[in-house]
Formats: C-alpha cells, sequence, structure tokens
C-alpha cells in the first residue's frame, strides 16, 4: 500500500504561498492595498519609519512563509513521492527504497489518533507506531514526532484516510507475527516406546509325566 499527499491540498497550500507573496511585495514594496508609512512632504516622519520598520519584518516573514509553501507544494507535486509504504519488510516512512524503513520486527503496535494544533485549533490526523524496546535507530524524517519509544506521524494531508492505513499496516504486521511464528516453530519431539509382552512361563504341575505312570507290568 502506498499513500501519497494529497494533491488537492497540495495546490491549495500553493495558492496559499502565491498569496503570502503577492502580500509580502504589497507591504514592503507596492502599497497597492496595504496603507503606507506616513510621509511628511515625501519624507518619512518617525512615526513612518517605525511603520516601515515594521511593514519590512512582517512582509519578510510573510515572503519566506510564501516560498516555503509553494516551494513545497509545487516539489511535491512534481515528484510525486510516496508519503508512508506499507510492504512486507515493514513500514516505510519516505518514498526512497533505501531509507526510511521500519522493520516489523521492531514494531510492537500501530494505530491511529488525533491531536488539535496547538497555531491554528485545527484536528490534524497521525499514525502512531509504538516501537518495541530497544528497537534501535529508526528513520526520522519531517512530518514524524518520537516521544519516548512511540512514532507520530502527521497525516493531515494524506490522500487516504489514516485509519485505512492504520488497518493496513496492522494486517501486514500480523502476517509477519504469524509466519515469524511458523518459521520459529519447533515441534516437540516424540519418543517411541515399544514394549513387548512376554508369554507367562507355564506354571509346574504336580502331576507325574506321562511315561512314569505305566510302571513295570
Amino acid at each position: 500500500m502506498r499513500v501519497y499527499r494529497s494533491p488537492l491540498k497540495l495546490f491549495v497550500f500553493g495558492i496559499v504561498g502565491v498569496i503570502l507573496i503577492a502580500a509580502a511585495a504589497d507591504i514592503m514594496f507596492g502599497h497597492w492595498i496595504s496603507t503606507p508609512p506616513d510621509r511628511n512632504e515625501g519624507v518619512l516622519t518617525t512615526r513612518g519609519q517605525a511603520q516601515q520598520r515594521g511593514d519590512l519584518l512582517w512582509g519578510g516573514v510573510m515572503l519566506v512563509t510564501g516560498v516555503l509553501l509553494f516551494g513545497g507544494s509545487v516539489t511535491e507535486l512534481i515528484r510525486n513521492r510516496a508519503a508512508v509504504i506499507v510492504s512486507g519488510d515493514g513500514l516505510r516512512l519516505t518514498g526512497d527504497p533505501d531509507d526510511g524503513l521500519i522493520p516489523w520486527g521492531s514494531i510492537g503496535a500501530i494505530s491511529s489518533g488525533t491531536i488539535r494544533d496547538p497555531y491554528d485549533g485545527s484536528i490534524r490526523e497521525r499514525l502512531i507506531v509504538d516501537l518495541k524496546p530497544g528497537a534501535g535507530l529508526v528513520p526520522d524524517p519531517s512530518g514524524v514526532t518520537r516521544e519516548a519509544d512511540t512514532l507520530y506521524i502527521d497525516a493531515h494531508d494524506w490522500s487516504v484516510r489514516v485509519t485505512d492505513v492504520a488497518l493496513a499496516a496492522q494486517g501486514a504486521h500480523e502476517s509477519f507475527l504469524r509466519t515469524e511464528a511458523v518459521r520459529t516453530y519447533e515441534p516437540p519431539s516424540i519418543v517411541w516406546e515399544i514394549t513387548v509382552d512376554r508369554p507367562k512361563s507355564d506354571a509346574p504341575s504336580d502331576l507325574p509325566d506321562d511315561d512314569s505312570e505305566g510302571g513295570d507290568e
């Protein structure tokens, strides 16, 4: 199972980035919509200088944010790289076949959940991966938060519901556990015991033998 980021959401992020870039250009240079700094006969007043510094600061922040949103969205749309891959070997958190693999043997459980974004208050979906103690190093790509032995993978922009991804991962994990159980199963040794019944010896008789019954005639 390959899970990609939603093209629609990436497109929306790109549009937001363009809007932020245009707003930054307006605030920093053009002032086509925003209010320009105060001037007196073409010369910036003391208040106007403070306004200009504020415009440059906020405009710079908006410009950087817009460029990151737009550039990241366009890059993801062009690369079309999977965000998560559920395979027979494990859970891969990047589209790179040589990186980002968490083997099933290092995973204890997989589930899904939600968290409230501390910045905008929205509900964000997450894939939750509980690692076994001593699992060792695991990939740490963007969008993944680690707390002790638990990984929280941000799934807010996936094209597939995180609950469906969790179910597919749980099925693959259980299949791996069954396969390992069969592979490592050692049947109990069987010892055959053969008992031979021997016939009982004839009991002694008090009767004389046939040869001694007649006696001498």
